[in-house]
């Protein structure tokens, strides 16, 4: 499909002239003014281009495309105006996000080639993003797999945060949700460099020494730590070091932010990590919620709101007990499929906690462990 370019003025004269001078050049569509141009985006984007004019009324061009940027991040907005003011330019640029500034009357040759290039600069976002969120997102979920083997339990909570956390940014429209699932996913790295007598202990509630609580509470920097060296992991690494700072700026890390300073990927994560939490010894969302909500020196009031919108969803990782539950063996279980109970070998030893969401490596550990040292089956999995 040839990439789509959105035209928008508010006179249908200029639209015309507009279409007639690129016709045969671009696949081309119209909407006059900014109203009708954010309907033709939802019933007919994404867009590769959208061309706005500055001066509309009701809606001027600078609002449009900052709606335009929130509702379709990928595409590449160009502002083309008759009013060519330094002030006017800047707030384009900061609100919409402009990739070219363009004055009326427009050359013919110059508009072209803005487009074209706003077309290449799309196709580059859109090849960044697939790669970010399947190449490297592929590598991510097998690396977590693997490392599952050594501590199930953290790297299943991982999981379990990784899927609500991602549906908590997409209602706060965070435009690289990424970020936060794969924060989510490699927080608990830092889990493998204590001695697993440690973590028995904080899991079962035990009193620990100074010297052991010291490094449980910098766990979030060590994973960090040995994120940031690692290209285009750096916002992932700031998301885990923040992940348990509190809105207003006390806790880890001393280093000095509170509120909108902390980065969102972090208070999204404080908040779900929390929740998810207590809801481990409560049964009711809605009170766990509200709670939450009058603890503002903790949590984001911003991130509770859009984590009960996110809620409002029927959620197969809150929601045990669904009708399509089934008793599965290591032949028959499918990768997606999330475990309702634990998965033992004959020995007892619990190889994958409940809630686990079934991976390749899963299956693939569960077909040895089956053929060497055996299996307790069948057990219960969500499909």
């Amino acid at each position: 499909m040839s990439p789509k370019v959105l035209l928008v003025d508010d006179d249908s004269n200029i639209l015309s002239a507009y279409t007639r001078l690129l016709r045969g050049r671009f696949e081309l569509e119209t909407a006059q003014g900014g109203e009708e141009a954010l309907t033709r985006i939802k019933a007919a984007g994404p867009y590769a281009v959208i061309l706005s004019d500055m001066r509309m009324p009701a809606m001027d061009g600078i609002q449009f495309l900052a709606e335009a940027r929130i509702r379709t991040p990928d595409s590449v907005r160009i502002m083309l105006t008759g009013n060519a003011d330094q002030t006017t330019a800047i707030e384009a640029v900061n609100r919409g996000n402009i990739f070219r500034f363009l004055t009326k009357p427009c050359e013919r040759g110059l508009l072209v080639s803005s487009i074209e290039a706003g077309i290449k600069q799309n196709q580059l976002i859109i090849a960044e993003r697939e790669l970010v969120e399947g190449t490297v997102k592929g590598c991510i979920d097998l690396l977590v797999e693997l490392l599952s083997i050594a501590d199930p339990v953290a790297f299943q909570q991982s999981q379990r945060l990784g899927l609500l956390a991602q549906k908590v940014a997409r209602v706060m429209e965070m435009e690289a949700d990424w970020v936060v699932v794969v924060a989510s996913l490699l927080a608990p790295i830092g889990v493998l460099t204590l001695p697993g007598s440690v973590m028995i202990k904080v899991r079962k509630g035990d009193q620990i020494t100074p010297r052991e609580q010291d490094a449980v509470v910098r766990l979030p920097e060590i994973s960090s730590n040995l994120l940031n060296h690692i290209p285009r992991m750096a916002e992932v690494a700031q998301v885990i070091l923040f992940k348990n700072k509190n809105f207003n700026g006390s806790g880890f890390p001393a280093i000095p932010a509170h509120r909108e300073e902390i980065p969102l990927g972090a208070r999204i994560l404080r908040v779900v990590s929390d929740f998810l939490g207590a809801m481990e010894k409560r049964s009711n969302a809605r009170h766990v919620l509200e709670e939450m909500r009058q603890n503002q020196v903790f949590y984001d009031p911003r991130v509770i709101n859009a984590l009960g919108l996110a809620l409002a969803v029927p959620d197969e990782v809150i929601n045990d007990g669904a009708p399509s539950s089934y008793h599965a063996t290591h032949k028959t279980v499918q990768v997606g499929e999330i475990l309702v109970e634990g998965v033992y070998t004959r020995e007892g030893q619990l190889l994958y906690p409940p809630k686990t969401v079934v991976g390749q490596s899963h299956r693939e550990r569960l077909k040895n462990y089956a053929a060497l040292v055996g299996l307790k089956e069948p057990f219960l999995v969500q499909a």
